[in-house]
């Protein structure tokens, strides 16, 4: 039998199924119905669940240059269309499309980070979080340093689960700030009972599925802004 390379879920159609459905709450909460916050605090899931998925995938890529392939290749797609919802402007429209990159970037800055553990390039590591702590990749540093916890603790499960317990709930420190985005980002931690179970859904999806759907919902949200009147771009 061979050995687990990680102590964690390792269900990840399930887990990148269920990360989907958050982000769209997410996402629709903030384009549409920005004063409930509950959307928004479902959509805090999303995050640590890819997060996880990505150090899941570096441990078990049959080829990690490919796999990082394809998440710049669906980063550089998926940007134009990223910088859609929302926008009541083009002048707006084109200071995202530059200044805001979308998730995918932070994805595979963390990827880098972790590949740099996983094959003991130090110098990698270290670029990748000085890259997300100066560069407006979505999440930053936090979001990387997150996917280097899971890695580091890869073998450890409880241990992981309370480290990073800890490190997504520093954020509950600021509930008294609600609605804004920094307090509910303390509610990731609702995450963790699915990383850190043992699943077996036994769904099968194309990866290539996860991918798509990104700029897909993007562009179905902003669409039915024009619709609505609510976005201009």
């Amino acid at each position: 039998m061979e050995t687990r390379k990680i102590a964690s879920n390792l269900d990840t159609n399930f887990l990148k199924l269920a990360a989907l459905v958050c982000m769209t709450f997410d996402h629709v909460g903030s384009n549409f119905f920005p004063d409930m916050p509950l959307f928004r605090i479902i959509g805090r899931l999303a995050f640590p669940i890819f997060a996880y998925c990505v150090v899941v995938g570096c441990l078990y890529t049959h080829d990690v240059k490919r796999y990082a392939l394809r998440l710049g290749a669906f980063a550089l797609l998926s940007q134009p269309i990223y910088a859609l919802p929302g926008c009541e402007s083009l002048a707006e429209y084109w200071e995202r499309l530059i200044w805001s990159p979308n998730i995918f970037f932070t994805l595979l800055v963390g990827l880098a980070a972790v590949y740099g553990l996983k094959e003991k390039k130090w110098w990698l590591t270290v670029a990748a979080v000085l890259f997300s702590a100066f560069v407006n990749v979505d999440y930053g540093a936090y979001g990387v340093i997150l996917m280097v916890l899971f890695f580091l603790l890869r073998s450890k499960r409880w241990q992981s689960c309370l480290v990073v317990a800890l490190y997504l709930g520093m954020d509950l420190i600021d509930l008294p700030r609600w609605p804004y985005i920094a307090a509910l980002q303390g509610f990731s931690l609702l995450s963790l009972p699915l990383i850190y179970a043992h699943t077996n859904v036994g769904i099968k999806v194309n990866k290539y599925v996860f991918y798509a759907y990104y700029p897909a919902h993007l562009l179905a949200i902003f669409l039915i802004q024009r619709l609505l009147g609510l976005a201009v771009a």
